[in-house]
């Protein structure tokens, strides 16, 4: 048999793959690390590289390999346990042996999927195309995992890029040590010249990739979609990212640049701006709200009338809760209401013109322990907004309430009773405020026409307003930098429809509100702050610390519109904005979100099948877990068959195989799988007396069984050197072998 090439697998070469897959393992245990529990990121890194280290020092002496690595893990287990959870008492063995295998689970088998897949790995992964197969998926994991999550992995992405261009150029240097021994000698003698130019070309690389300037994406990608339907997604951390839209502010320390808040000024609304995600407040409340400011009603063309154009009927409120005199909406309508207690603590130093709370607030108390400050507000009954003058007797710092608690009568909407309303029997009285059918003069008649044109198929106001909310929600895209060059005309509402045809949640409820006027329905603009998120119970077990309730930030910012149905239902918010969703009460006293009918057709479909799940009875969940894990291990094991079988004749043999051994063991391989096929070798025969024979026999075979056999020759008996390409050839050439004649025998 051949041995002109001794060691497929230089040293060195096994050395740096280690350090590259170790590289590598380690951008995902950094992206798992908060998710996991602290223990089982130690236990894991510390298994890594222990697994590491065995398999550099140890590669040639597997049995001694694999024994070291266990008791390793072993010992490794039982520190970190003791640091972590507890720490073992009594004799070693048999006490403390049981106490450590009654706490290692869960941690253990992650442990052991980590030794077991770095095994693996560094045993399959042993030529170009499937080492950039495994980096191709690994990019593309992390970049998906970039985008569609809450994590900025940039960073991981950049060392997954330079582990893998040092695992490509170990590759060509290893091809090179076996193709050109000579040179490889002559070449080892200039190891500056050599590091110089990777250097070079590495910095050359990952220089470009950092100067490369941001691009805005053309589309909306999922995750994001989701994250601007207010869902939020906790994550602790830097990376973590908070839901929802804006109005605008600017920035305090970046004058130049406009950060998303609670916006003061209305006027002239539509340019682009960046998420400040500083926290405003954090709300206590068993109904999830949209915690509304306040209301505007005259629009000019570029925005909103600011107060003093609009004025307000308001009256002094001293507050007091639920002993003081209860505030009076009075566009409430006649329908039920649900009484709902809210706790407000403010996270921020700023004041605000008004106090914030759902819809609509009947009481107020203010919960600071400042016993000389005395609070004075204002109610609009009207517009039901709670205006804020600030303390009297108080300190002249002392300017907005740090905590305070909102009881809100919030409306339990008959929806299916309101789309049977027609517009005669809603607006009957016409005791309507003119204001809230405002429309200026020179407003573009074909933004009457599209209002028209989608509503067409309402029969009722309230069915109307349902399509023209799915329209917008669907047809435009969600930015909070829309492109402005594209604007011609000088309203904005008909320079959103007709020619920006993007933009952010003022773009979507001013044009919902106007279009809304232009079919005589009463409406009114209404700045707030979308929910905000809540902290899951697992974040609470892990972070106890964490506030309960609704964390608003100034990125949850946000604006909607409110449409008046006459006095038998009062006004009811409308969410025209993708990504949102505000929530109606039922008489069921369920939430409802008032989507468009196909999208709450999927909702249903999902909630079944969340339902179908949490049925199931737990031993069929994992049964269907173990198929389907038996599947994917199979599928895997066919697919690296090949390598598997080469694997475990290594370890029968106790020693690394050349490349001629393993280009034999494979055709020896092919061989036993034809016997199957009816393809027989006697035991007399030689080799190439079989090969021989079955070409007689099946001659469609020749061009196959030929080029295998002068493979499994040269590989045993040639002086020349085999290549890395010629296993290759032989693995395609088995590939088709096997393929063809199971055609064959399939087709007879």
């Amino acid at each position: 048999m051949n041995n002109a090439v001794k060691s497929p697998e230089p040293a060195w070469y096994r050395l740096f793959v280690i350090v590259w897959m170790m590289i590598i393992g380690m951008q995902w245990i950094d992206y798992t690390e908060p998710i996991w529990y602290q223990e089982t990121t130690a236990l894991v890194t510390a298994t890594l590289f222990a697994v590491a280290l065995c398999e550099a020092l140890l590669h040639s002496r597997p049995w001694l390999n694999w024994t070291l690595k266990s008791f390793a893990l072993i010992v490794i287990l039982r520190i970190i346990l003791g640091i972590y959870i507890y720490y073992p008492s009594g004799p070693v063995f048999p006490d403390q042996a049981r106490q450590l295998l009654a706490h290692s689970s869960p941690y253990i088998w992650f442990a052991l999927a980590a030794w077991g897949l770095f095994d693996l790995l560094i045993r399959l992964l042993t030529d170009r195309a499937k080492v950039i197969m495994f980096l191709s998926c690994n990019l593309l994991a992390l970049t998906i995992l970039d985008s569609f999550t809450s994590y900025y992995l940039w960073g991981n992405v950049a060392w997954l890029v330079f582990a893998g261009l040092g695992w490509l150029v170990c590759l060509h240097f290893r091809k090179f040590q076996l193709k050109y021994p000579q040179g490889w000698v002559k070449l080892r003698k200039e190891p500056l010249k050599i590091t110089l130019n990777i250097v070079v070309i590495f910095a050359s690389v990952l220089l470009i990739g950092v100067s490369m300037p941001a691009v805005s994406p053309i589309l909306t990608d999922p995750y994001t979609a989701w994250k601007k339907r207010g869902a939020a997604v906790q994550a602790p951390g830097p990376g973590a990212v908070p839901s929802s839209e804006t109005s605008i502010i600017p920035s305090p320390n970046y004058p130049e640049e406009v950060l998303s808040g609670y916006s003061r000024d209305d006027t002239r609304l539509g340019d682009g701006f960046e998420f400040s995600y500083s926290p405003v407040m954090n709300v206590i409340s068993d109904v999830r709200s949209y915690w509304r400011g306040e209301t505007r009603r005259i629009y000019t063309g570029a925005g909103w009338a600011d107060l003093d154009k609009e004025g307000r009927d308001t009256h002094f409120y001293a507050g007091g809760g639920d002993n003081s005199q209860p505030l009076v909406n009075r566009d409430a309508g006649r329908i039920e209401t649900r009484k709902v207690e809210q706790i407000v603590t403010m996270q921020t130093d700023k004041d605000y013109p008004v106090l914030f709370g759902g819809y609509a607030i009947s009481s107020v108390e203010v919960l600071d322990e400042e016993p000389e400050a005395r609070p004075r507000m204002h109610w609009a009954g009207k517009e039901a907004e709670l205006r804020w003058s600030g303390f009297s007797g108080a300190d002249p710092g002392y300017a907005y309430p740090k905590r305070y608690k909102v009881t809100a009568e919030i409306p339990v909407i008959p929806v299916e009773e309101l789309r049977q309303a027609s517009y005669d029997a809603l607006y009957s009285s016409r005791n309507v405020n003119g204001q809230y059918l405002q429309i200026p003069a020179n407003f573009p008649q074909r933004v009457r026409e599209l209002a028209e044109e989608v509503t067409a198929e309402g029969a009722t106001p309230y069915e109307k307003m349902e399509l023209l909310q799915a329209y917008l929600r669907q047809n435009y895209e969600y930015t909070n930098k829309p492109d402005l060059t594209r604007k011609q005309s000088e309203d904005f509402v008909d320079s959103f429809l007709f020619e920006i045809k993007q933009g952010y949640c003022d773009y979507y409820s001013t044009s919902m509100v106007m279009m809304a006027r232009s079919l005589q329905i009463p409406a009114r603009w209404v700045k707030g702050y979308a929910p905000g998120s809540m902290p899951t119970m697992e974040m609470m077990q892990r972070f106890p610390e964490m506030e309960t309730g609704y964390s608003v930030s100034n990125s949850d910012a946000h604006s909607w519109a409110e449409l008046y149905f006459g006095e038998e239902y009062g006004w009811i918010p409308f969410e025209a904005t993708p990504g949102f969703d505000t929530t109606l009460l039922t008489p069921e006293e369920e939430s409802v979100d008032t989507w468009s009918e196909d999208l709450a057709e999927d909702d249903a479909s999902s909630e079944e099948m969340s339902n179908l799940l949490d049925g199931m009875d737990p031993k069929v969940l994992r049964w269907v877990f173990g198929i389907s894990l038996t599947t994917l291990v199979s599928s895997l094991m066919y697919m690296f068959r090949s390598e598997l079988y080469l694997a475990l004749v290594r370890i029968r043999l106790g020693r690394s195989l050349t490349l001629a051994e393993k280009i034999s063991f494979e055709v020896l391989r092919v061989v036993r799988r034809l016997r199957r096929q009816g393809l027989y070798r006697e035991e007399h025969e030689t080799m190439r007396e079989s090969i021989v024979r079955w070409e007689l026999d099946q001659p469609e075979l020749a061009q196959l069984l030929h080029p295998l056999l002068i493979s499994f020759e040269k590989a045993n008996y040639s002086p020349d050197t085999v290549l890395p390409e010629h296993l290759l050839e032989v693995k395609e050439l088995s590939r088709k072998l096997s393929k063809a004649v199971k055609g064959r025998n399939n087709s007879a």
